[in-house]
């Protein structure tokens, strides 16, 4: 699906001020073909997994594809203001998603539709301790 929504927006000009998570809204995926196509009737929501802040690239990846509209390759996604960068990360500090706490309070919000209130609290002590969101990939997984 991911590599779809890369050749639909090539194809399609109306998908590409969409985010991969918006795309449903107005497309539809046809597994069989593994394409998109123009969605004829009726709205989708779209809802990406979740992936907690510690496990690196693939969490930059995930806020990139929250924020960047009609992509149409990897490179694209890293690409901010007309700089292409080379890791998702950097492209994250380029569009100021981690310039603040904007990373822990997505973990904590995220968390808080899986975890307990038990877990949710220990999760933030270990934000504050740790202070270091790559470090909390092996606490997230331990639920």
């Amino acid at each position: 699906m991911f590599l779809a929504w890369f050749d639909a927006n090539r194809m399609y000009h109306g998908g590409r001020d969409l985010t991969y998570s918006e795309f449903p809204t107005r497309f539809v995926y046809y597994k069989d073909e593994t394409r998109w196509k123009p969605r004829q009737v009726g709205d989708q929501i779209g809802r990406l997994q979740y992936t907690p802040p510690g496990v690196g690239d693939l969490y930059y990846l995930r806020l990139l594809l929250t924020r960047q509209r009609g992509c149409m390759s990897y490179k694209c996604l890293r690409t901010v203001n007309g700089r292409t960068y080379d890791m998702y990360k950097e492209a994250c500090y380029a569009l100021d998603l981690l310039a603040d706490d904007t990373e822990f309070i997505d973990a904590i919000v995220e968390a808080s539709e899986m975890y307990s209130g038990h877990q949710l609290r220990s999760l933030f002590v270990y934000l504050i301790l740790e202070g270091d969101t790559y470090r909390c990939q092996v606490f997230c997984l331990s639920f």
